[in-house]
């Protein structure tokens, strides 16, 4: 009896045993499919999300699409009423004025630019069908995950091709509009130094009763690479101002100035390639051309009929593609006007009247001080040096100016305004002798 008992006992206990490892492995199998349900709908969520992100990139491109096309609706529009006025009108500003105070644009073109945007708009209807698509997938609790993979693939591709086709559309308008830059370049060069009659007094915001609409400051190594620049010719001279445009702090930084320093003013090739090797000079430092400057040699600062309609323009290829215009700075240093050696200089953009007059209004700024000049800087002045050296136009250093001054004397007198606090007189005297090579 007692040998039976424990048997019975044994054989419970295997039993219990067995049932405890059944347990365990039904629980084990449980977690397991709990796991890969939890999977399964975080793979479906992430794929929801990634639905819902690209839907809404998809309403933004199309909402810039429409902006776009919009801005050329009107712009074409507008061409039509001012051909219409211009044929009433008897008399008329000269030629080479209009020319440059009309912005038309170009026929070929804006044909070109509404089938593009016509591919587009038909691009945007695609992907809107192929959302839907998978909307109506998802709905219906198929898991047929080929045709949902084929759906989600074409929609991709077609978000690239409509991403792909408004940057081509934004790179031909940039392309236009410098070539329009090139071209009122080419006349500012070929223009005679302005009459002082015919210069413009700018407006003060505070006039106006408004406040400047942003805070401009510049670099003193910028405010005297321009003077210099200013200094080496008897003619006109321009650059760029590349630097930063901080909209939030409305804040507009000129960090490094760019000279167009030619061999040949006159060589339109030269001047092409020039332009662009500097804009992408810009790009490489991680800046922006946020401005543009040259010269009055022997006249006022004040801006000419001429320099307003070139500033214009330049305002307006700073128009992004959500209609938003940065700021965009014009300067004008006048080297050799008065009678004391410090250049004049003013910074100044345009603003138009309620009946589309264009008005220059003065800009203040605020001049960051640099810590020196930097060797790469004494070296650019001293190329170009050199290079005004060698053309017709360009001033020599030893000519009498005036007050018992030469033009060296009074270049460096202006120069002394914008040098780095750290550098004495007589060190920057030095300084400025060695890139010239040129002695008083």
């Amino acid at each position: 009896k007692e040998q039976m008992a424990v048997e019975a006992a044994l054989a419970n206990r295997l039993a219990e045993a067995e049932m405890l490892k059944q347990h365990s492995e039904a629980a084990a199998l449980l977690q397991k499919q709990s796991k890969s349900a939890l999977e399964q709908k975080q793979r479906e969520e992430a794929l929801l999300q990634a639905q819902q992100e690209a839907i809404i990139q998809a309403q933004l491109q199309q909402e810039a699409l429409h902006k776009i096309q919009q801005e050329i609706l009107a712009a074409h529009k507008e061409k039509e009423e001012k051909e219409k006025r211009a044929k009433q009108k008897e008399q008329r500003a000269s030629s080479k004025e209009k020319a440059s105070a009309q912005q038309h644009i170009d026929p070929a073109l804006l044909q070109k630019s509404l089938l593009e945007h016509s591919m587009i708009q038909n691009a945007l209807l695609n992907q809107a069908a192929l959302e839907k698509a998978i909307q109506e997938h998802n709905a219906s609790g198929s898991n047929d995950k080929m045709t949902q993979m084929i759906l989600e693939q074409a929609l991709f591709q077609q978000a690239n091709m409509i991403q792909l086709a408004i940057a081509q559309l934004a790179e031909e308008q940039a392309k236009a509009a410098r070539t329009k830059e090139r071209e009122i370049m080419k006349e500012a060069r070929q223009d005679a130094v302005p009459a002082e009659s015919s210069l413009i007094d700018c407006v003060k915001f505070s006039v106006v009763g408004q406040k400047q609409p942003y805070t401009v400051f510049i670099g003193s190594n910028s405010l005297l690479l321009m003077d210099y620049h200013c200094h080496l010719s008897t003619d006109e001279v321009y650059g760029y101002l590349g630097g930063k445009w901080d909209p939030n702090k409305l804040t507009l930084q000129v960090q490094s100035v760019f000279p167009c320093s030619l061999n040949n003013p006159a060589d339109q090739t030269e001047c092409t390639v020039l332009q662009n090797k500097i804009r992408e000079l810009i790009t490489q430092q991680d800046m922006t051309v946020i401005g543009w400057y040259h010269s009055h040699p022997t006249s006022s600062p004040r801006p000419s009929q001429h320099d307003i309609v070139c500033q214009s323009v330049h305002q307006q290829h700073m128009r992004s593609l959500d209609g938003r215009i940065d700021p965009c700075l014009g300067v004008i240093v006048s080297p050799f006007r008065g009678s004391t050696p410090t250049s004049e200089m003013q910074l100044f953009c345009v603003m138009h009247t309620n009946d589309g007059r264009p008005v220059p209004m003065h800009l203040e700024y605020t001049c960051v001080w640099d810590s020196t000049i930097s060797p790469a800087l004494a070296t650019e002045m001293r190329a170009m040096s050199l290079l005004y050296s060698q053309q017709k136009s360009g001033v020599k250093f030893d000519q009498h100016w005036r007050n018992n001054m030469n033009i060296f004397r009074k270049m460096t007198e202006s120069l002394k305004q914008k040098t780095p606090k750290d550098i004495s007189e007589d060190q920057f005297v030095d300084v400025m002798r060695q890139i010239v090579a040129k002695e008083e």
